[in-house]
C-alpha cells in the first residue's frame, strides 16, 4: 500500500494487516486497542503515523466479523448463512472498529447500545459540544455502562448509563427488530436514530 507520509509527504511502500484472525493471533488484540496495528514508520524521515486503511477484523470463538472499510465504494460482500449464527459489523473509523469489537467480545447487543449513545448524545449535548460518544467499558460492580465523550475542543469527558437501560433497550431490539445476519450491517448512531424511531411508533 502506498502511503504518503504526513510528516516529511514522502511516498513509501508499505505492508499492512489488512486481516486479522484473533483466535490465530491472540497478541493483535493489545494492537487493535491501543490502535499500533495502524501505526507505521517512515523510512524517509523515521516519523510514525497513524494511516486508515480496511481490515477485517474475524472472532471464530465470539462468532463475530468486524469490517473496518474507510474507502468511498462499497466493502466486499458477506456470503454467509444468515442462519450461521455469525454478528457482522462494518464501521468506518478506527475508534468505531475498536468500539465494536470491544462490544461483541463482551457479548453485548451493539444495536441496544447504540440507542444508548443516541440519548446519551442528546443529554450531554445540552450543555457540552459532543463530537464523538464511545463505549468505554462496563462496571462489573454495578452494571453500569460507561462512556467517554470527545469534546470540540479535544477534552473528553465521561459518562455513564445504567445497565437497566440497556437491558430494557436489548428486549425492545430483539423483539421488534430484525438484523440481517446475511451480510455486513453498518450499526452506529444513525442507525440508532431510525430504530429509536421505529420503536417509539410501535410502543
Amino acid at each position: 500500500m502506498i502511503i504518503t507520509c504526513p510528516h516529511c509527504q514522502a511516498e513509501t511502500d508499505h505492508r499492512v494487516l489488512d486481516h486479522i484472525n484473533i483466535d490465530r493471533n491472540p497478541e493483535l488484540r493489545v494492537k487493535v486497542q491501543d490502535l499500533s496495528c495502524f501505526r507505521v514508520k517512515c523510512p524517509n524521515c523515521g516519523e510514525t503515523a497513524l494511516v486508515l486503511h480496511p481490515c477485517l477484523y474475524h472472532d471464530m470463538s465470539g462468532q463475530f466479523m468486524v469490517w473496518l472499510w474507510p474507502e468511498e465504494g462499497e466493502a466486499p460482500k458477506a456470503e454467509f448463512d444468515p442462519l450461521a449464527g455469525y454478528t457482522l459489523r462494518i464501521v468506518d473509523s478506527m475508534n468505531a472498529f475498536r468500539e465494536k469489537i470491544n462490544l461483541l467480545e463482551r457479548g453485548l447487543d451493539d444495536r441496544a447500545v447504540e440507542i444508548m449513545k443516541l440519548l446519551l448524545f442528546a443529554q450531554l449535548n445540552r450543555d457540552l459540544d459532543v463530537v464523538e460518544l464511545l463505549f468505554h467499558a462496563l462496571d462489573e460492580k454495578t452494571g453500569d455502562f460507561r462512556f467517554v465523550a470527545v469534546l470540540s475542543d479535544g477534552a473528553e469527558q465521561y459518562a455513564a448509563m445504567p445497565g437497566t437501560v440497556y437491558r430494557r433497550l436489548r428486549e425492545d431490539v430483539e423483539t421488534y427488530l430484525y438484523t440481517s445476519g446475511g451480510d455486513f450491517a453498518r450499526i452506529d448512531m444513525a442507525w440508532a436514530n431510525q430504530a429509536l424511531e421505529l420503536l417509539h411508533e410501535l410502543g
